[in-house]
């Protein structure tokens, strides 16, 4: 059984300048996210790795901008 490859990973690497931001784009919105699990009784995060959430956290960290995930985001649901 293989391992998913990380988006947090991913998103680390593409902010660091290793990773183009048209190759980026089109990786994430190609991207196989997993369903967020929503606890009501947990504050914290349950530290997913593969959710739809962490673009609005890179984009909170500056490791993207909000128009790369507005374009990722659109990119994925033209896919639909």
């Amino acid at each position: 059984m293989t391992e998913k490859p990380s988006l947090r990973e991913y998103l680390r690497r593409y902010a660091k300048g290793g990773i183009p931001r048209e190759e980026m784009i089109a990786t994430i919105a190609a991207w196989d996210f997993e369903e967020e699990i929503h606890d009501p009784l947990l504050i914290e995060p349950t530290s997913q790795d593969n959710v739809v959430s962490l673009l609005n956290g890179a984009v909170v960290l500056g490791d993207i901008t909000y128009e790369d995930a507005e374009e990722i985001l659109r990119r994925k649901n033209a896919r639909r």
